[in-house]
């Protein structure tokens, strides 16, 4: 998915930067009212390179540099992300259970897996050893967000007990990218 976003996003710079060039190229011939034109302040001028006047003043292309900009962060090329997988309880006494659990574990993945799929609530448990695949962060609740994307938490070992509205997770980070 995030390729696609990509892939989008770089179609629409090239666009833009494509329409600016056309606009550029097409506008080689010289304005009508030069009079006028010269009236106005410089900013607000036509650009000029030598006899070719472009339609388009030095204000024009800051804004369109800056809407490109602009367009470009709302389309996350953010590299972070995790790939995790979690043992989900909600029973009133979930929390004493998975403490023991995750000493039984230990830092043992298969484990973990195992675990997974014998005690898991959530259907991901059951059928792909609590794997939850690729995500960003936003993508999951708050607090297991939290748990995944802070430092503190380390790839390759059992985290938590985490309380979130679904019930108390142990999470196991399978891989992480933190930086940008």
């Amino acid at each position: 998915m995030r390729d696609c976003h990509e892939i989008i996003a770089r179609h629409a710079l090239v666009a833009a930067i494509s329409s600016i060039l056309i606009l550029a190229s097409a506008a080689s011939v010289a304005a009508k009212d030069d009079a006028r034109e010269q009236s106005k302040p410089i900013y607000l001028r036509d650009i000029q390179i030598g006899e070719t006047r472009l339609p388009f003043s030095p204000v024009t292309v800051v804004i369109t540099i800056l809407s490109l900009i602009m367009l470009s962060g709302l389309f996350s090329w953010s590299k972070v992300s995790a790939t995790a997988s979690h043992i989900l309880l909600d029973d009133s006494d979930a929390e004493a259970k998975l403490t023991k659990l995750k000493k039984d574990i230990g830092n043992d993945y298969a484990k973990f897996q195992a675990a997974a799929k014998q005690y898991s609530k959530c259907p991901s448990g059951k059928s792909a050893g609590g794997s939850l695949g690729s995500f960003k962060p936003g993508m999951m609740v708050p607090a297991f967000d939290r748990a995944i994307f802070v430092k503190e938490s380390k790839v390759h070992e059992v985290i938590g007990p985490i309380q979130t509205n679904f019930g108390w997770h142990l999470i196991w980070i399978e891989d992480r990218t933190l930086s940008e």
